[in-house]
């Protein structure tokens, strides 16, 4: 490639990102505000713990990120539900996935748990309340998580458990 076609290029280029800065930055009443990751979880006086404190708010690792776990993580988890959870009655219809996200402090200590669900073809959907309240409840009784360690420092981050369920019972739990 010669010197012209390369500077053409990284003229290009900037013009590209450029006109995308400016793009973004424009403020307006009908663009939504995001988080500064999608994802995040931020502190609701409502429902959380103001005793649960993340140790830096500014760097939270998504799960993937680093090597967060839970004791015997997989194994410990199912045994801690399915041993625990009751299948409330009139669920027979209550089947899809629920999602409970939470963070794990640099302490192991969880908090700011949320609940995501679904249908059985992944469309917004609300669970029985008994089933919710239950995993909820089961999911904040969980000790013994092991903070994230990235390059031989400690983090605070983010998880989940998903359950999969059909009729009301726990079919399968990820992770």
């Amino acid at each position: 490639m010669n010197e012209l076609s390369k500077n053409k290029l990284t003229a290009l280029f900037f013009l590209f990102l450029l006109s995308c800065l400016a793009a973004c930055s424009q403020s307006s009443t009908d663009v939504q505000k995001f988080p500064e990751q999608v994802g995040d979880i931020t502190f609701d006086a409502a429902i959380d713990d103001p005793a649960f404190t993340v140790c830096n708010p500014k760097v939270v690792f998504q799960y993937y990120n680093t090597g967060s776990w839970y004791k015997d993580h997989k194994k410990e988890i199912a045994q801690h539900f399915t041993s625990r959870y009751v299948r409330p009655a009139d669920t027979l219809h209550q089947t899809g996935y629920l999602t409970i996200r939470f963070i794990i402090n640099c302490k192991g200590e969880t908090g700011w748990f949320r609940m995501y669900e679904l249908d059985g073809h992944y469309q917004p959907f609300h669970f029985n309340e008994k089933i919710g309240e239950q995993l909820m409840a089961l999911a904040k009784q969980l000790k013994g998580w092991q903070p994230a360690l990235y390059k031989e420092k400690i983090y605070d981050s983010y998880q989940y458990i998903t359950f999969r369920l059909r009729n009301g019972n726990i079919i399968s739990i990820t992770p």
